[in-house]
């Protein structure tokens, strides 16, 4: 049945479920750094993604190994490491509605991104909105007189994540339709499981059973993510994709409430309201510029 949709609606659909995906994996990793250290269970991240991919390495044989952009698919798993690395110790100590809402800045610095690599002009009007965008940003990390100092530092953290998920968006991008997914999907776990390796055992905490089990579904779900974001992003164009990112925050919250009794504060509606509007706005004048670019 989703064969016959269109481009559009299959990558809205792809979206949403890859959104619904991660918010559990956020759940699932928050969970698990209340007795684990966030290295220790990013580690298990992709060294689980890693093992769930083993039945396709074994009925494919050597050539998934076969690759034409080995540059671009290590890059991607160095970024990967530590961007999700920042993703999991923000969900783990900060309020996860907040961690959600500063990922909005992804379209900012994609757009940044592509005035620096890809020499693109950028009228002023799009800079403005993000402008306005990043004022948002500010209002989220704002101190306030309930928070402490040293935890607004902490905000560092998922806006680095955030601007190294711009890079991923960008070269995944580019090389999406040029590669195979499973071969995209097994070097970032082989690359990230190595180089998180070393550093989870000077932090090793034996994990239980349940927690095995539980950073077992965290891996699967990586993988699931990004396959769903690869079929999204062959489907449609990302900028028509924006505007749905929206719908993570109202999973997120639900999520948090549920499981964490975590209520957004002002300062993150005030910051998610100015920051909605500035990225929708981006993702508009984006998608009427390639049409624009098509029709010529």
């Amino acid at each position: 049945m989703i064969s016959h949709w269109s481009g559009y609606r299959r990558g809205v659909f792809f979206l949403l479920m890859m959104m619904a995906v991660s918010c559990l994996n956020d759940v699932v990793a928050k969970f698990m750094g209340q007795r684990l250290d966030a290295m220790e269970v990013i580690f298990f991240r992709f060294f689980f993604g890693l093992v769930t991919l083993l039945p396709f390495v074994a009925s494919r044989g050597l050539k998934i190994f076969r690759t034409k952009q080995l540059g671009f698919n290590v890059l991607r798993g160095v970024l990967g490491a530590v961007s999700f690395f920042l993703y999991t110790y923000s969900v783990i100590h900060l309020p996860l509605v907040e961690v959600v809402a500063i990922l909005w800045t992804i379209p900012l610095f994609v757009l940044m991104l592509s005035i620096v690599f890809l020499g693109e002009s950028v009228p002023l009007p799009r800079w403005g909105a993000t402008v306005v965008g990043f004022v948002g940003l500010a209002f989220i990390t704002m101190y306030d007189s309930g928070t402490s100092s040293s935890l607004k530092w902490l905000y560092a953290a998922p806006i680095a994540s955030s601007f190294l998920f711009a890079v991923q968006d960008v070269m995944i991008k580019k090389i999406v339709d040029k590669e195979d997914r499973i071969t995209m999907l097994l070097y970032f776990a082989l690359v990230a499981s190595l180089l998180t390796l070393g550093p989870t055992l000077l932090v090793w905490n034996a994990p239980t059973t349940f927690e095995l089990t539980m950073l077992l579904l965290l891996g699967f779900n990586g993988n699931m993510m990004q396959y769903l974001i690869f079929k999204a992003f062959s489907a449609t164009d990302l900028s028509a994709l924006a505007p749905y990112r929206y719908v993570e925050f109202l999973f997120s919250a639900f999520f948090a409430f549920v499981f964490f009794a975590e209520i957004p504060g002002i300062n993150a509606i005030i910051g998610a309201l100015i920051l909605v509007p500035s990225t929708l706005y981006l993702a508009y004048t984006e998608s009427q510029r390639r049409h624009t670019e098509n029709c010529a």
